[in-house]
């Protein structure tokens, strides 16, 4: 359990908001699909909700890789005079 709040963490004291809302929303997006499929009913804003959520995804996936050390500038290219 620690592991996956230590996921949530942009850093060692903060939570990132945008990570924390696309779990929340893929959390909700699931029990959606669930419960639209157990009770067969269909709705017709679910591929907006469904493409959505994928926007989400695909946008913290982006963020992460920003953020990836990778892409930082390192601390000797800097000017920090």
């Amino acid at each position: 359990m620690r592991k996956l709040l230590n996921m949530l963490k942009k850093d060692d004291n903060a939570y990132s908001v945008g990570r924390i809302c696309a779990v929340i929303g893929f959390i909700v997006w699931v029990l959606v699909t669930l419960w639209l499929a157990f009770f067969a009913i269909t709705w017709s804003g679910y591929e907006s909700c469904t493409l959505g959520m994928v926007t989400l995804l695909l946008v913290q996936l982006g963020n992460k890789a920003i953020e990836t050390r990778m892409f930082k500038v390192k601390s000797e290219e800097r000017n920090d005079e």
